[in-house]
């Protein structure tokens, strides 16, 4: 039933059937089942049309569609919080071992990556913040994605002119993470390398520094295989989102805590490479001044981690095909 099953359903209606249930100025709404199955339908297949309302028996106007969308995802997202929830430090080890059995790489406790979800033109003074590098509009949405492609935490409120870095280092995340009790994050090069977030070695020269970056990339690749994920399970994150901006977030945020919701719940797909989404809107790669603190840390990781004396072979094959480049 929409990507849930009929048990994982009830469960999630009872979460906010509350809401659903309320009275308004327009009279008691459609029944609560009945509105969860319309935004799902929405969810999934992106679709805003009257007729999903007719495939499930029931007469309802283009407008009434709209309406159940947005109260059915007002009630998730005031309920994301009990379906993405950030790690405590006791948890934190655990985190630390999962992502080390993915590319040996150490002391992570979440890939971060930031993704532009389409809306249609906000108009007024939110235009231009919302345009994006590629010059059409978008919510852009900071993720941090754990292991087992759960999401941890997220922002969804930055318009697509803002870059992803500016997210970070405005972001209650950064704060925590500096307190030092959870380790690193790995993110790409369009953020800043930090004590707490390291990128890649833009230029690599050595084999430590090509060891660091492929282990990097293995690791960083879940916050990707997620994204595909939720595009391929939620379609509507796929698709332009044709709501003001604060429904679009509300709308993403509820496919996100769809998202956890269903892996708590069902089980990873058993193929999550297959899910792998591109990044659609390439970032510029951080241009600011580097933080010695982060530059230091990630030479010791390498140093630590990476450095180990490879065989000759390796060695030789690596100047090959630097010879070929």
């Amino acid at each position: 039933m929409y990507r849930l099953s009929k048990e994982s359903f009830r469960e999630l209606l009872s979460i906010i059937q509350g809401d659903l249930d309320r009275l308004d100025n327009r009279g008691r709404p459609l029944p609560a089942p009945y509105q969860l199955l319309l935004a799902l339908h929405f969810y999934c297949t992106g679709s805003y049309q009257k007729e999903v309302g007719e495939q499930h028996g029931l007469e309802v106007s283009q407008p009434t569609v709209c309406r159940t969308i947005h109260r059915v995802s007002e009630a998730l997202a005031r309920r994301y919080g009990q379906f993405v929830v950030f790690p405590s430090t006791t948890q934190a080890p655990e985190i630390h071992e999962r992502f080390y059995e993915v590319a040996q790489f150490p002391n992570v406790i979440g890939a971060i990556d930031c993704i532009h979800m389409r809306i249609s033109n906000p108009g007024g003074t939110m235009a231009e913040q919302c345009r994006n590098s590629k010059g059409w509009y978008s919510i852009n949405c900071q993720v941090v994605v754990g292991p087992n492609l759960r999401i941890l935490t997220a922002i969804v409120r930055w318009g697509g002119s803002v870059p992803d870095w500016l997210i970070y280092d405005n972001s209650r995340l950064r704060r925590v993470l500096e307190q030092g009790e959870y380790g690193h994050l790995v993110g790409d090069a369009a953020y800043q390398c930090q004590r707490y977030l390291l990128t890649p070695v833009p230029c690599p020269s050595t084999h430590a520094e090509r060891s660091y970056n492929r282990a990097h990339a293995s690791t960083r690749r879940r916050a990707r295989q997620a994204f595909g994920m939720i595009r391929r399970r939620f379609q509507c994150t796929a698709r332009e989102l044709r709501s003001n901006p604060k429904t679009s977030c509300a709308v993403i945020l509820s496919c996100f805590a769809l998202h956890n919701f269903v892996l708590q719940r069902q089980g990873p797909q058993e193929d999550a490479e297959a899910f792998y989404a591109p990044d659609d809107v390439p970032q510029d790669r951080f241009s600011g001044e580097c933080d010695p603190e982060g530059e230091s840390y990630r030479q010791h990781i390498i140093h630590e981690w990476f450095s180990s004396d490879a065989p000759e072979e390796v060695y030789q094959e690596e100047r090959l095909g630097e010879s070929r480049e």
